[in-house]
């Protein structure tokens, strides 16, 4: 049996890490109420459950995958430093140890988790303007300024397309120029990962991608789809959930294991 979604699209990691934090925090969204302040702050401890929890649903993704459906990550973007094993924290007195890199990537919280979550995705690009236009880069750009490079991976030989790096900002048009390239190997469903500065054209880009389409929108930004009736496009959905309600934590996975399971 087909899958109920084509694909479906989590808008976006850095609000789905924090509403995973909310959850390790047994947080709720109200920050105060007659017996005062609620505020809760996360600490070290928290990163560990946290970030594994988004790790080990991407990596469920991959079943998604392999029953026919395309999956999409939206993120912001980071400059991260990354250091030694052992780096970062200094005993008081001593000189800070240099960073042995400067990456850019999306903003997903964690020394390991940005590397793992994006090991587990096909596509990774990043989303910027060129000529005024959003724009998907397909190759490592550098950073400037002593840096190294954003981050960009693919699994059908993007940069056939354009030896610049630099392709449309659409599913449709990037599978017509892929699907037909002699040195593309386009093969989808894909789990892609967009990633890029706010306000880029992340989430208009979704409109591109195969429908029916279910966004689970962490982000409440899934709006910006809705024509001018206020209403969103044949074939897309959206259910939308509070990244500091530690309740919503196992509403999403409940919804995301529907979504698998049609």
């Amino acid at each position: 049996m087909p899958p109920k979604y084509a694909t479906i699209v989590v808008d976006s990691v850095h609000e789905w890490c924090r509403l995973t934090f909310s959850y390790d925090m047994k947080k709720h969204g109200v920050i105060a109420d007659a017996s005062g302040i609620k505020e809760q702050i996360r600490a070290i401890n928290n990163y560990p459950g946290a970030t594994e929890r988004v790790n080990m649903v991407v990596r469920r993704f991959k079943d998604y995958q392999i029953k026919g459906m395309t999956v999409v990550l939206t993120a912001h973007e980071q400059i991260e430093k990354i250091y030694a094993r052992g780096g970062m924290i200094n005993a008081k007195g001593t000189t800070p140890q240099e960073p042995v890199g400067v990456k850019g990537w999306p903003n997903i919280p964690g020394s390991t988790a940005p590397t793992e979550i994006m090991g587990a995705c096909d596509n990774v690009f990043r989303v910027r303007r060129v000529n005024g236009k959003p724009s998907w880069i397909c190759i490592p750009e550098a950073l400037g300024g002593g840096g190294d490079n954003w981050v960009a991976k693919d699994r059908f030989g993007a940069p056939a397309i354009n030896a610049a790096g630099i392709l449309p900002a659409s599913y449709v048009e990037l599978a017509s120029l892929a699907s037909v390239h002699k040195d593309c190997s386009w093969a989808p469903p894909y789990i892609w990962m967009l990633y890029g500065e706010p306000g880029v054209g992340k989430t208009r880009s979704l409109l591109s991608f195969p429908r029916p389409m279910h966004i689970f929108d962490i982000d409440r930004g899934a709006s910006v789809l809705k024509g001018k009736d206020g209403k969103l496009p044949d074939g897309i959905s959206v259910s939308q959930y509070n990244s500091e309600e530690c309740d919503d934590y196992p509403k999403l996975i409940c919804d995301l294991e529907a979504a698998y399971n049609g």
